[in-house]
């Protein structure tokens, strides 16, 4: 739960402005917490009621902020405990749909991106598979996770795979 006087909203992202001859805050909050990255893996702040707790670490391996307490947040305005103030503002964020995991019913043909329009009428390019309700069939996948991510998960599997046949392969070729 985020404590109502620091500004914030769930569901809402905020950065922090920057100020000269402050340290840099390169991420966002949401939600109660302050991530780096857009994609949510590790959050590396939080609130505790006001306080932005900042997990920091010093090449001594010290937090940076003491307690790792970088400073509180009251009506949109982080107070470093240096007294410096800096402010917090909201951060509009669009999702960007990707054309494999949309449903056709929701795209019409204007909204698909141009990347998706070369290959609309291209011999051997399915289109718009039907799983018989009506639905493309890329709606079966919408859920599924990046491509990048299965190609990682199958070059593990057949590496694994590979290892396996030659150590099969060096067992029965010793006991000989």
């Amino acid at each position: 739960m985020i404590d109502q006087s620091t500004g914030m909203k769930p569901g809402e992202r905020y950065a922090i402005d920057n100020g000269e001859r402050t340290r840099l805050f390169p991420g966002f909050f949401l939600d109660g917490k302050y991530y780096l990255e857009p994609e949510l893996q590790t959050a590396i702040g939080w609130l505790e009621g006001q306080r932005f707790l900042y997990d920091e670490l010093d090449p001594a391996g010290e937090p940076v902020y003491p307690d790792r307490v970088a400073g509180i947040i009251e009506d949109l305005t982080l107070t470093l405990a240096d007294g410096a103030r800096l402010k917090v503002n909201r951060v509009p964020y669009r999702v960007q749909g990707n054309p494999l995991t949309q449903n056709t019913e929701e795209a019409t043909d204007d909204s698909r991106p141009q990347l998706t329009r070369a290959f609309h009428d291209k011999p051997g390019v399915i289109n718009r598979a039907s799983d018989g309700t009506g639905r493309a069939a890329t709606h079966a996948f919408s859920a599924s996770p990046r491509p990048s991510l299965m190609l990682a998960a199958g070059a593990a599997l057949l590496f694994g795979g590979c290892l396996l046949a030659m150590n099969r392969h060096r067992d029965r070729h010793q006991d000989r």
